[in-house]
């Protein structure tokens, strides 16, 4: 089992790999290792570990992750605003099959 550091060193490197940029038109905040994993679910179909993911599921990890990282756990309103961006405006990026 990985430590949370370093599952999240591994993500990095998968993003840096693929050129992620992180929370796309909005300030990363404390949110940008979560917009690193929705990005490599978004670009390549699966997650960094390589399970296939669709884009339901993405987004909804991407929720969760930005619940554990924000101060204000899941009473934070930007989790539920950049959830909704995702939702309402990046379909197209989805790369994924399912």
């Amino acid at each position: 089992m990985t430590s949370p550091r370093e599952h999240w060193s591994r993500v990095q490197t998968i993003a840096t790999k693929l050129h992620a940029d992180g929370c796309t038109g909005v300030p990363d905040l404390w949110f940008r290792v979560c917009c690193y994993e929705h990005d490599i679910c978004y670009r390549t179909g699966r997650t960094f570990d390589g399970w296939a993911v669709s884009r339901w599921q993405a987004d909804k990890r991407l929720r969760h992750c930005m619940y554990e990282a924000s101060p204000l756990g899941r009473f934070s309103i930007l989790a539920w605003v950049y959830w909704l961006g995702v939702r309402l405006l990046a379909k197209a990026a989805y790369k994924g099959e399912l």
